[in-house]
């Protein structure tokens, strides 16, 4: 998700990759309490005894890798954001520019790995320090400035999950369920999910729109070079510019 100009997480190079990037998506307050849930207590939803967005749900929750692209606009920029996530905890941010050809050049990126977080504005070298942030893969995947399972938990008690068209999606086919207001027709948001797998391919809401490709398949996480100079020990410290 575009910035309109540098955002420092430690000195020049170490743009807080998530400042506005993606709507927020590298927020790291991305704690919430349906992420608490204890998974030796969870009970296992069937479409007999639970509505879709339950069975999405605990799909989501017990996902152990994924990739979400968000497209947006920023200060009038257009952007798309590629994260990478597996578990245990690991992941690869990508910002980019958009243009009418597609995919521009990369305006921020970061890796989190091992404990560490790497991040850089375009072609700026790496620099380095302790990651503070959740494990993402206590939360899920992110849609927009929270995560999906805690926007989705939210508009459960304020909408009516009415069943839509059967489409065809990247990686496959997908059910569209529309999330309307209270009982009327008006819709607020929209889910499109695997119906075998009951994972997500697409979410929608007001001008938002996610996809999510790339469930439960290896991925490959791993730390750039760091030039020396460029690692801070605590998270408090600044680098050198």
């Amino acid at each position: 998700m575009s910035r309109g100009g540098r955002f420092p997480l430690a000195g020049k190079h170490v743009a807080a990759l998530g400042c506005g990037l993606l709507l927020g998506l590298l927020i790291w307050s991305w704690w919430g309490p349906s992420s608490k849930k204890s998974r030796s207590k969870e009970h296992v939803p069937t479409a007999a005894s639970s509505g879709e967005l339950d069975l999405v749900e605990y799909a989501v929750r017990h996902a152990r890798s994924w990739r979400v692209t968000t497209v947006g606009t920023l200060q009038g920029r257009s952007f798309q954001t590629d994260q990478d996530v597996f578990c245990p905890y690991g992941s690869h941010t990508v910002t980019r520019t958009l243009n009418a050809a597609g995919a521009g050049n990369a305006l921020e990126e970061s890796i989190e790995t091992g404990g560490t977080l790497y991040a850089r504005e375009g072609t700026d070298a790496w620099s380095s320090q302790p990651a503070t942030g959740p494990d993402k893969c206590r939360v899920g995947p992110m849609a927009g400035p929270e995560p999906l399972l805690n926007t989705l938990d939210r508009l459960k008690t304020t909408t009516t999950v009415a069943r839509g068209e059967l489409v065809q999606a990247q990686g496959g086919s997908c059910r569209v369920w529309d999330l309307l207001a209270g009982s009327g027709s008006n819709r607020l948001a929209s889910i499109c999910v695997d119906e075998l797998r009951h994972l997500p391919y697409e979410f929608q809401l007001g001008g938002l729109k996610v996809r999510y490709t790339n469930w439960n398949l290896p991925v490959v996480i791993e730390a750039p070079a760091v030039p020396k100079g460029n690692t801070r020990d605590t998270p408090g410290a600044t680098l050198p510019n």
